[in-house]
């Protein structure tokens, strides 16, 4: 019992002496990292923009006014590129140049062009643009709009709608297929994203 008894002090005496050893020697080989944590990057806007032009429809002269701005009211959408970004709302207003009357006033989203975008891609997309297009102004039958539902940082990733707007009022949109760039504040290059497998 005896032998146990001075195993054990002498196991103890030793311990304390190795880790007291071992503590001046942490102190003399430590070294300090500090690692810096990355703040979440905070949610981002695309920048606002005021559109405006007179147009000559059916005979009757029009003004248009086109404006974008975040609609910080909705969830955030993670772009398809990582991004955070506000959704985006469009205000189109189309009025009548001789009397003043409004012939047009409506807010867009990206859901009014659901029916047409694939689901995958508008869930990870914003509406990014609607501006008048130039290269219909000398037909005069009706107005003629080009939006784009897509990614703000991969300018690759973009939906082209081409939406016409008749005298009567009444909006069609469908994907415009015939271009290979659509009229925006960017000019974007445009694919299909049914087809972009990587």
């Amino acid at each position: 019992m005896k032998l146990y008894k001075s195993i054990f002090i002498l196991s103890s005496v030793l311990m304390l002496t190795a880790c007291t050893g071992c503590d001046e020697k942490k102190n003399e080989d430590t070294k300090v990292v500090v690692t810096q944590v990355e703040k979440p990057k905070a949610t981002q806007d695309m920048q606002n923009y005021d559109l405006s032009d007179t147009l000559t429809i059916a005979g009757h002269k029009y003004e248009f006014t086109i404006t974008r701005r975040p609609d910080n009211s909705q969830p955030k959408i993670k772009v398809e590129s990582g991004g955070d970004y506000h959704e985006n709302q469009i205000h189109l207003v189309i009025k009548s140049k001789s009397d003043g009357s409004v012939f047009l006033d409506k807010e867009f989203t990206k859901e009014y062009f659901a029916s047409i975008v694939p689901a995958d891609f508008i869930r990870k997309s914003l509406l990014l643009g609607i501006v008048y297009d130039y290269d219909k102004a000398d037909d005069h039958s009706k107005f003629y709009f080009a939006a784009s539902v897509g990614d703000p940082e991969d300018d690759e990733m973009l939906f082209p709608i081409k939406m016409t707007i008749s005298p009567s009022g009444s909006i069609n949109i469908e994907k415009d297929n015939l271009i290979d760039e659509v009229p925006d504040d960017g000019g974007m290059t445009t694919i299909d994203p049914s087809e972009d497998q990587g």
